[in-house]
Formats: C-alpha cells, sequence, structure tokens
C-alpha cells in the first residue's frame, strides 16, 4: 500500500464517520423538535380545558352570564411587585402599553333541556394560530346541564324548587 492510498483511506473513513456523526445529529435533533412540539400540544390542550371548566364553574355560580364570558380571553399579565403598600418606586396607576391578544376565544351556546331548570351548556375553548387566522392550535369542547340564574345572585341557604321536590320524593 502506497503513502497516498493510506492517505486515501483515511479521508474516506473520516467522510464517512462525519456522514454518520451528522445523520445521527439530525435524528436526535428531529426527536428532540417532535417532543418539544408535543409538550407544546399538551400544554395548548391543558389550557383549553382549564378555560373551558373555568367558564362553566363562573355560570354555574353565577360570576358571569354567557353574554359577559363569550370572546377574546385577556392575556394574562403578572400582578406588579412592590415593596410595600406605600413604595412609591413601584409602578401603578394604569399601563401605558395595549395588552397582547392571547389568541384564546371562548364560545358558548346554550340549549334547553328536558329537565326543569337545567339549561344544556357548551362551551367551546379555541386557540387561534394568528389574530386573524382561522386554522386552530388548539380547542376543547365541554357540556354541562347547569341551572342559569341571576349574575350574582346569593342563594346560600335557601331551598329552590328542585330542593322542595328532591326532599318531598316528587318527581320519581
Amino acid at each position: 500500500m502506497t503513502r497516498n492510498t493510506a492517505r486515501g483511506w483515511v479521508l474516506l473513513e473520516m467522510m464517512v464517520s462525519l456522514a454518520i456523526f451528522v445523520m445521527t445529529a439530525t435524528a436526535v435533533l428531529s426527536a428532540l423538535d417532535r417532543g418539544l412540539s408535543s409538550a407544546e400540544r399538551t400544554r395548548d390542550r391543558a389550557k383549553a380545558v382549564d378555560l373551558a371548566l373555568s367558564t362553566m364553574v363562573k355560570l354555574e355560580a353565577g360570576l358571569g352570564t354567557v353574554q359577559s364570558l363569550v370572546g377574546p380571553v385577556p392575556a394574562w399579565e403578572p400582578p406588579l411587585v412592590s415593596e410595600g403598600p406605600f413604595d412609591e418606586s413601584a409602578p401603578g396607576g394604569f399601563s401605558e402599553t395595549v395588552p397582547q391578544d392571547s389568541m384564546w376565544e371562548i364560545e358558548i351556546d346554550t340549549m334547553r333541556s328536558e329537565f326543569p331548570g337545567l339549561t344544556l351548556v357548551t362551551v367551546t375553548v379555541v386557540k387561534r394560530a394568528g389574530p386573524d387566522s382561522d386554522s386552530l392550535v388548539a380547542s376543547y369542547t365541554l357540556h354541562q346541564l347547569v341551572r342559569l340564574g341571576d349574575e350574582g345572585a346569593d342563594t346560600v341557604g335557601e331551598l329552590d324548587d328542585m330542593a322542595v321536590e328532591a326532599s318531598q320524593g316528587e318527581g320519581l
């Protein structure tokens, strides 16, 4: 074997090992990318479920109406941190910045149910890909029978018609 032939084999070995390294690195990065996108989809799905459940609970508790809860979800902003109640250096008042769009929207449909006093409520939460986009990144729909009443009505301890019927054993 001549000296030039040996150099050629070393060069070929280096090129083959570099190609194997590049293919392995590409496979690892591809798997990492798939894992990150899966985690992001899971996070968006969990947020959609949380928003739907929170909306349904607000309706049940009378903390909001169908009309007040429908629409875009405002972006969450962390509370201002200050050293105490009289910290003059803390930013206060109104923020000069426009809140960012969260891309999340809540849609609520109501339908009469066969059960007196209960309404079938369907809460759909969607996250759009962009402000003017029709493509959805995540969505979740929740169906539940809810007793819709006056907003903020305090009925703690009072019996309603359904509770009276249940205590008397009617409607069975």
